[in-house]
């Protein structure tokens, strides 16, 4: 007999092996096609220079035809250690140290392209301590360290307690014989795309601490639905079979309790982002192992997500203040405080932390739930959290410039006359003040001080470094691993790719573009 909506045994497996040799790159045409060989160079005209060992000539491609080239498998020569970086108008960020700062120029040391000289107006932020603590993961530039969780069904994904809830339409008790074996996740570039329909999850041991940041870019077709894992440990104990009774069938999924989650994700917390709302809930195995999940309610979960869009996800998680706080772009959403949760004392509770916090785990997770449609996860970001609860926009002002410190909790405001001797020197309202840098977390510059931004010529292609850093302008040159930019804001620019991972060409294009449907 056939057991309808049925998770089969888990099969995760490495989905990158350390490789022998350095890895090949990879070109990306606008039309879906790509081609592996080395990366040779580009002239002043545009012309990208190819190479292949079973090609005797170099092959010339217009820059126009391309839409991006991975380096080395996307993984960098040589990563810079220190995620310090300054943030530009248009979004770039140049990773180096501030050295210097005026009323009109703010100069950095980089190891990328050594000292730059930046007009202050093009400055938004300045980051010598960002993400408010240790960066413990950036990408993903590559798939090495993540495993694809696969189940045999795709999952339901209505919820009863949505105020819009109806019945579920009957799904497909197994996917086409032609899919099977197809993974609904797929990492190309640096971001991971599901394809949706299936119940595979990818999921990361990214060593999360008790306060935690998790951050992400979600990009989405037709109203989004994925989960998210955190504070997980991955982990699926053995089902204990009791004497003298026969194997039972295994019921059918209860859309409230969703217990596929913990067979994917193990104990933790795990969050489901709906087009309309938001709810939480935590997963766990009982003594004899069996998957249970509980939702955790809160009376303010309403989000607007549109049908089609992307946004940047940010979760804020403290297990020994049993705090969970979520912020979309930059503004905040909703918090939960499991200290209200009046739940079971779990077996992991230790000394000094609250027993109604039961993510014992540092795992990740991503599901994107049911019949959902293509998502795409990119620029994740895992940090210590330094337990600044405010939102990114309140770090903005019109008037003033904003210095945020290391310890999450202390700020000044006012203008910052200068940065020089390791000190930023500040004309705060009860007087001046002269803070090291080495305490400041950030500094965001007041926005009617910034120059207009414009639109970004066709020419433009942007490089990404790892682990933090996206430098745009105009190729002038390219060879000897080098490449010559020229930046509407930082001016020319001569950049070492040893770091980088990325040549984006085409930028403008839709969010999902990337997405190939016979992956």
């Amino acid at each position: 007999m056939i057991r309808p909506f049925v998770i089969a045994t888990l099969l995760a497996a490495p989905l990158a092996a350390d490789e022998a040799v350095p890895a090949a790159d990879l070109l990306r045409f606008t039309n879906g096609n790509q081609i592996d060989g080395r990366f040779a160079g580009m002239d002043s005209g545009g012309v990208v220079t190819w190479t292949r060992p079973d090609v005797t000539t170099p092959m010339p491609f217009q820059r126009e035809k391309i839409r991006q080239i991975v380096l080395r498998n996307a993984r960098p020569l040589s990563a810079m250690a220190d995620p310090c970086h300054v943030t530009l108008i248009n979004g770039d960020r140049i990773p180096g140290k501030v050295v210097a700062a005026d009323e009109d120029n703010v100069t950095i040391e980089t190891t990328v392209a050594g000292t730059m000289v930046l007009p202050r107006e093009a400055v938004a932020v300045v980051a010598p301590n960002p993400f408010g603590g240790r960066l413990l993961y950036a990408g993903p530039f590559d798939d090495k360290g993540w495993n694809l969780v696969r189940s045999d069904g795709p999952v339901v994904e209505p919820d009863p307690f949505a105020g819009n809830f109806r019945a579920p339409l009957p799904l497909p008790l197994k996917l086409e014989d032609e899919d099977k074996d197809k993974p609904s996740w797929v990492h190309t570039g640096a971001s991971w795309y599901s394809r949706g329909g299936a119940a595979d999850a990818i999921t990361l041991d990214a060593g999360l601490p008790d306060r935690a940041l998790l951050r992400f870019k979600l990009g989405w077709r037709s109203r989004p639905s994925i989960s998210v894992a955190f504070h997980a440990d991955l982990q699926r104990p053995e089902v204990k079979e009791k004497e003298g009774e026969a194997e039972e069938e295994q019921p059918r999924l209860n859309f409230g309790g969703m217990q596929h989650l913990p067979r994917l994700f193990g104990t933790g917390y795990v969050i489901n982002f709906q087009t309309g709302f938001v709810y939480l809930q935590r997963t766990w195995f009982d003594d004899e192992g069996q998957p249970k999940a509980e939702r955790f309610r809160n009376s303010n979960t309403s989000v607007r997500l549109p049908d089609t869009g992307e946004a940047v996800f940010e979760i804020r998680c403290d297990r020994q203040q049993g705090t969970i706080t979520v912020h979309i772009d930059g503004e905040f959403a909703v918090q939960w405080n499991t200290t209200d949760e009046g739940a079971r004392v779990g077996d992991d509770a230790k000394p000094g932390r609250p027993v109604t916090y039961h993510g014992p785990g540092s795992g990740i997770g991503f599901i994107a739930q049911g019949n959902s449609a293509p998502v795409r996860i990119s620029d994740i970001i895992v940090a210590e959290w330094n337990g600044l609860t405010d939102s990114a926009r309140s770090m903005e002002s019109d008037h003033r410039d904003i210095a945020l410190l290391a310890n999450g909790t202390d700020r000044f405001s006012g203008r910052v006359l200068a940065i020089r001797g390791g000190m930023a020197e500040i004309d705060a309202s009860y007087g001046p003040l002269k803070v090291p840098m080495a305490d400041i977390a950030e500094i965001h510059f007041a926005r009617d001080r910034r120059r207009k931004t414009n639109e970004a010529p066709a020419s433009e292609i942007a490089v990404h470094l790892q682990p933090v850093g996206r430098i745009s302008g105009t190729p002038l040159a390219s060879a000897n691993g080098r490449i010559q930019l020229e930046s509407a804001l930082a001016g020319k620019i001569d950049l070492d790719l040893a770091p980088a991972v990325i040549l984006e060409f085409q930028a403008g294009g839709g969010f999902l573009d990337e997405w190939d449907d016979e992956q």
